[in-house]
């Protein structure tokens, strides 16, 4: 999974915080695709 892969929390909060909400994103959008697709 990518959840774990991601860089080392030395950087900003707010970088870390983006890199998450667009995994996150992309994983729904995975779901949906995959549900009605």
């Amino acid at each position: 999974m990518g959840c774990c892969n991601q860089a080392p929390k030395g950087g900003t909060g707010k970088l870390s915080y983006l890199l998450g909400l667009m995994a996150l994103l992309f994983v729904v959008i995975l779901l949906l695709a995959a549900f009605f697709g």
